[in-house]
C-alpha cells in the first residue's frame, strides 16, 4: 500500500473534508491519494443524493449544518461542499451564503466546489470557456449562469444529460477525456474547459486533456482539493493534476 496512506499519525500534515452530495465511490478516494502529499487525510461525510433533481438536492441541503459539524468533530481543519448541483440550486451568491454558514458553525475555513472552481479559473487567468458535464441540461444551465455572472463567457456546453449518480460511476475512465475533447473541437477560441461532478474525470484525465489540447482544465474535485491544500497550508507541488497546482 502506498506509504502516504499509512505512514505516521493520519493527517498529521492536515485534515481535508468533503461533503460529498452522494455515496462515493472507494475509487475517488484511490485518485485523491495517488497525487496528494503524504501526510494528508481526507474524511468524507455524504447526503445520499441518488438523482441530479431539485427535490433530492433540496433534501440533501437541509443535511449541510449536520454533516460540516460531523467533519468538524471528525477533525477536519477544511471542508469543500462538493457537488455542483447542490451549490447551484438556489442561484449566483448561494455559495457564499453556504460558506458563511458552515463557517460560522464549525470555525474552519470552507469552500464549495463553484467557489473553488471560480478562484481556480481566475489563478489560471481564464475568460472563455467551454464546459464538458455529465450533469443534466438544467444543472449545467444553472452553472453555466454562476460561471457568467462570475465574470467568464462559456461559450459551449457539452452535456451527458445524466440523471442518476450511480450512472455518472458507471463511465468509462476516459470518458471525461473524451467529452472534454470534443467539446473543445466544437468551439473554437475557447481558452480553457471547466469539467465539473467530482463522480468522474480521474486526475489523469487533467493532465492528458491539458497535453493534448494545450489549454488549461479545470475539475471541480481538482479546485476544492487545491484551495484546502494551500488552507492547510500545504505547498509541496503536486505533480500528474494539471497545470493549477503549478501556481505559486
Amino acid at each position: 500500500m502506498d506509504r502516504r496512506i499509512t505512514d505516521g499519525v493520519p493527517g498529521w500534515r492536515g485534515r481535508l473534508g468533503w461533503i460529498s452530495p452522494a455515496v462515493p465511490s472507494s475509487i475517488s478516494v484511490l485518485d485523491f491519494h495517488s497525487v496528494i502529499p503524504e501526510g494528508v487525510e481526507l474524511k468524507i461525510c455524504n447526503l445520499g443524493i441518488t438523482s441530479h433533481s431539485e427535490k433530492e438536492v433540496d433534501l440533501a441541503l437541509a443535511k449541510l449544518e449536520d454533516a460540516a459539524r460531523r467533519l468538524a468533530f471528525a477533525g477536519a481543519q477544511f471542508i469543500s461542499v462538493e457537488g455542483t448541483p447542490l451549490v447551484s440550486l438556489k442561484g449566483f451568491g448561494f455559495d457564499k451564503e453556504i460558506i458563511g454558514r458552515l463557517r460560522e458553525i464549525t470555525g474552519v475555513p470552507v469552500t464549495t466546489s463553484l467557489t473553488a472552481t471560480v478562484d481556480a479559473l481566475k489563478a489560471l487567468k481564464l475568460k472563455k470557456l467551454v464546459m464538458a458535464s455529465p450533469l443534466t441540461h438544467q444543472f449545467d444551465e444553472r452553472v453555466k449562469t454562476f460561471l457568467e455572472r462570475s465574470g467568464f463567457e462559456v461559450i459551449h456546453v457539452k452535456s451527458l444529460n445524466i440523471t442518476y449518480n450511480r450512472d455518472v460511476h458507471l463511465l468509462p475512465r476516459n470518458r471525461a477525456y473524451m467529452v472534454a475533447k470534443e467539446a473543445f473541437a466544437e468551439a473554437p477560441g475557447a481558452e480553457g474547459i471547466y469539467i465539473p461532478c467530482g463522480a468522474w474525470c480521474p486526475p489523469w484525465c487533467i493532465a492528458l486533456i491539458e497535453a493534448d489540447l494545450g489549454v488549461p482544465a479545470v475539475h471541480s474535485r481538482q479546485a476544492t482539493t487545491w484551495v484546502g491544500l494551500r488552507a492547510l497550508g500545504v505547498r509541496e507541488p503536486v505533480k500528474g493534476w494539471g497545470r493549477l497546482f503549478e501556481i505559486q
